[in-house]
């Protein structure tokens, strides 16, 4: 099942999630663009959190159903795409859903993050119809961007200083493989990068506490978090303008027919 920590996170980040930098909601766009389902389809936004993928679906004219762990995300996903057909508090393992509900399953920034991504594979198969599309993104690299190669480093620097079993949320994740494991077909994916203008280092720092990152600076010592905000906010203060550079990885399988 979705961590009991997980939930308690992305519940206690839901009312500030993605309204920091519109980093999901250009991914989201960028996804169903290069997805392009048309007006009809019956879209499954897992792990939906507030609507970045719903948006882009309902957009393209779409009966989009979304399901989150996270009941502030539900909430508030709700009261902000009433034409949603259905938004419901699931676990991804568990999908409380018909056989052949969905033509299409989508999931955002989601499957790294899950306990058991085998298993939610199974059950997103189960829901989609024959020629179904599964389709995720995750982080990914970006080109020419060599000012933002010390936030990562960051980030592997001050690991050790975060007790076992706490800090990030993702796990390591062979995307074709985890596909093709699952028995999905016509497996192929796509690099996307967003260019995000940022205010200053403040909204930049508010931004890591918006979103899933935030379990990784709760986790640190409070000396070392103090430690880690200030070397972001000198390495932000020798660029002008700040412009965060940041990637994702679409992958897409066909459920067999």
């Amino acid at each position: 099942m979705t961590s009991a920590r997980a939930t308690a996170l992305f519940d206690r980040v839901a009312s500030v999630y993605d309204e920091v930098l519109p980093f999901f909601a250009g991914f989201g766009q960028q996804h169903m663009d290069w997805l392009a389902p048309v007006r009809g389809t019956r879209v499954l936004d897992l792990g939906a959190g507030r609507g970045a993928l719903t948006a882009a679906a309902l957009a393209r004219g779409c009966r989009v159903t979304a399901v989150d762990c996270a009941p502030g995300m539900i909430e508030r996903l709700s009261a902000q795409y009433p034409a949603v057909h259905e938004a419901r508090v699931m676990d991804a393992h568990r999908l409380d859903f018909p056989d052949s509900s969905f033509d299409l399953v989508c999931a955002g920034f989601v499957v790294h993050l899950l306990d058991h991504p085998a298993a939610a594979a199974q059950e997103i198969r189960r829901v989609l119809t024959p020629g179904g599309v599964f389709s995720f993104s995750v982080p990914g690299p970006v080109q020419d961007a060599p000012e933002w190669e010390f936030y990562g480093a960051l980030f592997r620097e001050f690991q050790p200083l975060i007790p076992v079993g706490e800090g990030r949320l993702s796990r390591p994740l062979d995307e074709g493989r985890f596909l093709a494991t699952a028995g999905f077909t016509g497996i192929s994916s796509t690099a996307v990068e967003q260019r995000l203008p940022v205010p200053d280092a403040d909204t930049f720092w508010n931004w890591g506490l918006s979103h899933g990152s935030r379990a990784f600076f709760d986790a640190l010592p409070a000396d070392a978090r103090a430690a880690f905000e200030a070397r972001v906010r000198a390495e932000l203060s020798a660029m002008d303008p700040i412009v965060f550079a940041a990637g994702a990885g679409l992958w897409r399988g066909t459920s067999p027919a």
